[in-house]
């Protein structure tokens, strides 16, 4: 929503959680004993200084978990482990397709967070942007979604700082118009969830004031670098406080969904694929919405275990995928019966892992003349292996359509789940 300068802080009020003998929190994950958001009022002046709806407002003040403990219940123990094995052996099953799958699974997921977003694309649109041809503005956006998803869970190894967080906002907002100038930065204004443009008058959530974000960016970073809560729990817990951080202007929700990712790399849960957990969660957002929400309350074991469940089943789905994507070059030279030593014989086996090309790629992947790529490209959309995806003959570009429809299929089987 529109963004507003923050003024004098007010008065803090919050709930109580349970304290040991120690003064620790005792934390058993149940909305009584998690600590809740504590609030404050704040004055409110609307930013053109006209009269507003409101004289002040509540923003939230989420805790601090640094240190928190976390005991995982049994039920979302055994929830958890049930999603790691999932993860576990959709890596070990296709760690020879990690050229194949991985990009796949990465364009798949930043497909989906962005849906959740309300960011719509085509499949095709977003390949004329990932291959640096002229695309519209949400397709450029969801390419921005990718690399910022690739480059924070490639430098989550070693655990999550802030600037590789800064780092992975920077790509998604990159094209933005509005939003460019505060690509990879904090925001220095309050912003809202919900409710109106003007004020946060309605908003379904107030985030703290942009002068608490820094201390509770890195309260948020040492949380995500423990090696003693449960994966699952981990990364529920850091996606849910960076959502209600809220640390940008815009780009929230994707970003805190990387986040997701990012701590199973650095917890060893995933070592060279994502796991497309948005693709499940699209399919329920509003549950997803109310969950998150929850945790605000200090309800937190009904989103890590929806978190348990949407991992699982994405595991499972993404399975199915690699199978498909694995046995298209055979069900292709069927289909197409290329003659043996041909441009199209050789192409057709690369394409899962190059589905993007035009007739330099095609050449240079076979080892063809440009004739006879020309060849081999005309032969491959008449058998609708290739399609076009651009319309200007200048620039002429193909897809091979089945492996990017794997996307939405993928979701869609989840939807139906």
């Amino acid at each position: 929503m529109t963004q507003q300068p923050r003024r004098p802080a007010g008065t803090a009020t919050g709930g109580q959680y349970a304290t040991s003998s120690r003064g620790e929190a005792d934390v058993t994950l149940s909305s009584t004993t998690f600590p809740p958001h504590e609030h404050e009022t704040l004055p409110w002046v609307s930013r053109n200084g006209r009269r507003s709806e409101i004289s002040e407002y509540t923003a939230s003040i989420p805790p601090t978990i640094a240190d928190l403990p976390l005991v995982a219940s049994r039920e979302l123990t055994e929830a958890s482990r049930a999603a790691l094995v999932d993860i576990a052996v959709l890596e070990r099953s296709y760690a020879s397709q990690v050229a194949t799958l991985e990009p796949f699974l990465l364009r798949t997921e930043a497909i989906a967070s962005s849906r959740i977003e309300e960011e719509l694309t085509t499949v095709d649109q977003l390949a004329r942007a990932q291959y640096g041809i002229s695309a519209p503005k949400t397709a450029r956006t969801v390419k921005g979604a990718i690399d910022g998803l690739n480059l924070l869970v490639t430098r989550a190894g070693d655990g999550v700082d802030l600037d590789d967080i800064l780092a992975a906002h920077r790509p998604l907002m990159a094209d933005d118009p509005e939003e460019k100038w505060y690509a990879g930065q904090l925001r220095q204004v309050q912003n809202w969830i919900g409710g109106s443009n003007r004020s946060p008058l309605g908003a379904v959530h107030v985030p703290p004031t942009h002068e608490r974000v820094p201390e509770l960016m890195d309260d948020l970073v040492a949380f995500m670098r423990r090696t003693d809560v449960d994966p699952v729990l981990h990364a529920a817990v850091a996606h849910a406080q960076f959502e209600s951080i809220h640390p940008f202007t815009d780009g929230n929700g994707r970003v805190g969904r990387s986040l997701i990712n990012g701590v199973w790399r650095y917890r060893g849960v995933t070592a060279r694929m994502a796991v497309p957990v948005a693709s499940a969660i699209v399919a329920d957002r509003e549950h997803y919405f109310e969950l998150v929400n929850g945790y605000r309350t200090g309800d937190v074991e009904p989103f890590a275990l929806y978190l348990a469940d949407a991992t699982a089943r994405a595991a499972e789905e993404a399975a199915v995928s690699a199978e498909r994507l694995i046995a298209l070059p055979e069900q292709w030279r069927e289909r197409v019966r290329p003659r043996s030593g041909s441009a199209a014989a050789a192409l057709l086996p690369l394409l899962p892992s190059n589905p993007i090309v035009d007739a330099h790629d095609v050449a240079r992947l076979t080892g063809a003349s440009q004739a006879r790529a020309y060849t081999a490209i005309e032969r491959l959309v008449g058998d609708g292996v290739l399609r076009p995806i651009t319309a200007s003959k200048r620039d002429m570009t193909w897809a091979a359509g089945e492996v990017l429809d794997e996307a939405d299929l993928m979701v869609d089987r989840l939807r139906l789940r």
